[in-house]
């Protein structure tokens, strides 16, 4: 449910449609890259393996949301989120919340949050909106999309389409002169009807399908050209309405349903994947006084996957509810504290918490912090595989905490954060590498430590932005968590000139990066800087021709051992609205 930014303990970043539209990169990765503790790997060129960590936990604790839909990848051995091809053109908004949120959103939610929404009509009446851009490596890349909206409800429709020869997944630096090529097309479709004042209904679907080239390391010391392809297709689907009753007590109810089948081929032969989850969820608020504000929910989700090699449909079920009782026993402060539990149909019960509190020191000043208990359940493989599953695995378990102190500046031209995170991950689920098998340890993983945000308008047309993250991310042997860097720096300069003109800068920088995970490769480093510009010429109020460059100074780095990202590339664009 909507909150003031102010009076929530959390820890939220927002990437608005406005930046994404004027930015112009391509995937959604490319901008949650830039915010405060959050890294990206990725295993080649577009639409390649890619991963992600959120204060330091890889993506296997984070839930990512699209128009409310869940897209971990239930077929996984770990169930996690692939944003590895997911079109920027289909975004018109991103939220990250940091700390655990487990109380409120179940499992897997352990490092944070990641909801993002499709694009929505922002006034009345009809508009349409466009992009067409090529560019290096043969690549191609269209989008258009409709939005309405009037007093009765309102609709989007999204289109956006991605192709592109790539570039050799393998360094080529090591040799490997094979292109990897992408194409994925995604359909997306939102909408809302307002049946009275105080009800509606709503619903949301997606459809996307990707296939492209990988390589793969043929011998534990090497990475090379292979044939390897990949097709994969996923789609979503939420319903819902929103009511009232009594006048006081405000509802949601909503299904979801999220599929996804999986080919790949290579030297082994085809491997398949099929898996879906339906989740069933109820949300209500009950605000009891201007102090007391009441959030409760329920849920059930139900999960199924299969293989060509598990001789047969597995699934798993969970069923949860929660209540929050958000306190504010004197203006300046909000306290909130959450209590969730959660059934599971293999390994029983588990209890989560969180508390929050913000308090505003001055109206331009915010101190915030929460302490929060979190859980990941075991996934399908890890549980019921038959050459390496353990159908007596419990989740494994967390334990988080953050403290923040925000302040605007400037009349709100300026903007700066400072926040002290810690997260420990005990009870870890590992492959045995003795038994073949997936076992419970008693080892610990634990990150911690600093984000820093600022943004300053420094003229009327002119603004600098900035993200650092420091982060101590270790193993249960003590050692660094593979591609956490320990420095994570990105500023952004942005502005324009002579009222037709913009432009903009971004420079990267990423320091004490390891990965043990690879292979000796030429082209890793520790340390590295990329620089990303980009400017446009204004035709007319509503159109626009662009160039942007990616990696402008022709940078040799990786973010996954062994494995190439681009060289210098140039991008000519044309946008606009209609």
């Amino acid at each position: 449910l909507e909150t003031e930014a102010a009076r929530t303990g959390s820890t939220v970043s927002v990437i608005d449609g406005a930046t994404i539209e004027a930015d112009a990169r391509p995937f959604a990765l490319d901008y949650l890259a830039n915010e405060p503790g959050i890294n990206v790997n990725q295993t080649g060129p577009a639409g390649t393996i890619s991963g992600f960590t959120l204060r330091g936990a890889p993506q296997t604790y984070v839930r990512v949301l699209v128009d409310g839909i869940e897209i971990s990848d239930p077929t996984a051995p770990q169930v996690n989120p692939s944003l590895s091809g997911f079109p920027a053109d289909d975004i018109g908004r991103i939220e990250v919340l940091r700390g655990s949120q487990s109380a409120i959103y179940g499992g897997q939610a352990v490092a944070g949050v990641i909801d993002i929404t499709s694009p929505r009509a922002t006034e009345d009446g009809i508009a349409g909106r466009y992009r067409a851009e090529g560019g290096s490596f043969d690549s191609y890349r269209g989008a258009i999309g409709l939005t309405g909206r009037d007093a009765r409800g309102e609709f989007a429709l999204n289109f956006t389409t991605i192709d592109t020869a790539g570039f050799s997944a393998a360094e080529e630096a090591d040799g490997n002169t094979e292109d990897d090529g992408y194409s994925t097309t995604r359909l997306s479709a939102s909408g809302t009807l307002y049946v009275s004042e105080t009800a509606s209904l709503f619903g949301s679907a997606f459809w996307q399908t990707d296939e492209g080239d990988y390589d793969n390391a043929p011998t534990p010391d090497m990475l090379g050209d292979a044939p390897n392809t990949f097709e994969t297709e996923t789609a979503g689907a939420r319903l819902g309405s929103d009511f009232e009753l009594f006048g006081q007590l405000e509802n949601r109810l909503a299904a979801t349903w999220f599929q996804l089948d999986r080919t790949q081929t290579n030297d082994f032969g085809p491997f398949t994947s099929e898996g879906d989850r339906a989740r069933i969820e109820y949300l209500g608020r009950y605000e009891l006084s201007d102090q007391w504000d009441l959030r409760f929910g329920a849920d059930y989700m139900r999960e199924t996957a299969e293989t060509n090699f598990s001789g047969g449909s597995e699934d798993l079920s969970i069923a949860g509810a929660f209540g929050q009782a958000i306190w504010s026993p004197i203006e300046p402060l909000t306290l909130n504290a959450t209590l969730r539990q959660d059934e599971h149909s293999e390994f029983g019960g588990y209890t989560t918490g969180r508390l929050t509190g913000a308090y505003l020191i001055t109206p331009e000043t915010v101190l915030r912090g929460s302490l929060g208990t979190g859980f990941r359940p075991p996934s399908i493989f890890e549980l019921t595989d038959a050459f390496s599953g353990n159908p007596d695995l419990d989740p494994e378990t967390s334990i988080s905490a953050d403290l923040g102190v925000e302040r605007i500046f400037s009349a709100g031209r300026g903007n700066v954060s400072a926040t002290l995170f810690w997260l420990q991950i005990d009870d870890l689920i590992e492959f045995d590498n003795d038994t073949f098998t997936y076992i419970q340890t008693n080892g610990t993983a634990e990150s911690q430590g600093l984000e820093l945000a600022a943004s300053w308008t420094l003229t009327d047309t002119l603004a600098l932005s900035g993200a650092y993250t420091y982060t101590d991310a270790t193993l249960p042997d003590g050692e660094q968590r593979n591609r956490v860097p320990r420095n994570d720096l990105a500023i952004s300069l942005d502005g324009s000139w002579a009222e037709r003109f913009s432009y903009g800068v971004t420079a990267r920088f990423v320091g004490g990066y390891i990965d043990e995970t690879g292979v000796v490769s030429e082209g890793f480093a520790e340390d590295y800087v990329v620089v990303n510009a980009r400017a446009g010429y204004a035709l007319t109020e509503e159109a626009e021709l662009y160039i942007r460059a990616e990696n402008l100074f022709d940078e040799q780095y990786q973010t996954a051992r062994g494995y190439g990202t681009a060289d210098q590339a140039f991008y000519f664009g044309v946008a606009g609205t209609f």
